[in-house]
This record gives structure tokens, C-alpha cells and sequence, in this order.
């Protein structure tokens, strides 16, 4: 996965840098239309998935690890299937503000698409995120 951090997630980065946005949690949710992230998407571009037993997992700010090399991480996530029905693709995961629902950044998977069909089929990922 390439991690993409578009042009409305720069300006939460830049304006957080110098104290003039107020902080929110990060919700990681997976994705199902087959596209590439790009500079110019928005938390709109993305279809969030709605397969059975799917929801959206925010990413607390004291859960995160101290940032070091300028890297910081939060636990695996695990997203799983809770019944057998109609197959839904998945093509990667984006990250929203909790509050303002403003993208962060995305990342589609490079083995995509996850097919999630059978009860117990999972995604699992590891938020990270660094700067360099």
C-alpha cells in the first residue's frame, strides 16, 4: 500500500502544527469503490463499506505510540464479516476526523481487492503514519 495524504488532510496537518485547529480522534474505515487515492479526493470519493457486522473503529489519540523518527502507530485493527451473504470488495482504508469527518489519508491495498463474503472473513491493519 502507497499512503496517500490528500490536499484537505495537508492543511489539518499544517494547521494543527501551529496550534490552530482543535484535535479530533481519527476513524479508520475500509473502502469498496475500486478507485486510487489521489491529492484531490475528499472523505466523499470513498464508499464505505457496509458489509454484515462492518463499522468504523476510532483511533483514540492516547492510544497512538510516542512518535519516533517522526513515525507513530496504534494497535492492529481487526474487521470482520459476521455473516455469509452478497460478496463486498474491499479496496483499502481511509481516515476521517471524528468530529468534521475530514479526510486524513487513505491507502489502497496492493493486493486489492479483499473479497468479504463468508462469515468470519477479516481485514486486518496497523495504523500507521509518519513524516519525512
Amino acid at each position: 500500500m502507497a499512503l496517500n495524504v490528500p490536499d484537505v488532510g495537508e492543511n489539518l496537518a499544517v494547521g494543527a502544527f501551529v496550534n490552530k485547529l482543535t484535535p479530533e480522534n481519527p476513524v479508520l474505515r475500509l473502502y469498496s469503490n475500486n478507485i486510487t487515492p489521489a491529492d484531490s479526493d475528499t472523505a466523499a470519493t470513498y464508499t464505505e463499506a457496509t458489509f454484515a457486522g462492518y463499522a468504523s473503529i476510532t483511533l483514540t489519540g492516547a492510544s497512538w505510540s510516542a512518535p519516533a523518527s517522526g513515525v507513530t502507530s496504534f494497535a492492529q485493527q481487526t474487521f470482520t464479516r459476521s455473516s455469509t451473504g452478497a460478496t463486498e470488495n474491499i479496496y483499502g482504508y481511509y481516515v476521517t476526523q471524528v468530529t468534521s469527518g475530514i479526510l486524513m489519508w487513505s491507502e489502497r491495498d496492493a493486493a486489492a481487492p479483499a473479497a468479504m463474503t463468508n462469515s468470519g472473513d477479516n481485514i486486518k491493519l496497523t495504523p500507521t503514519i509518519g513524516a519525512n
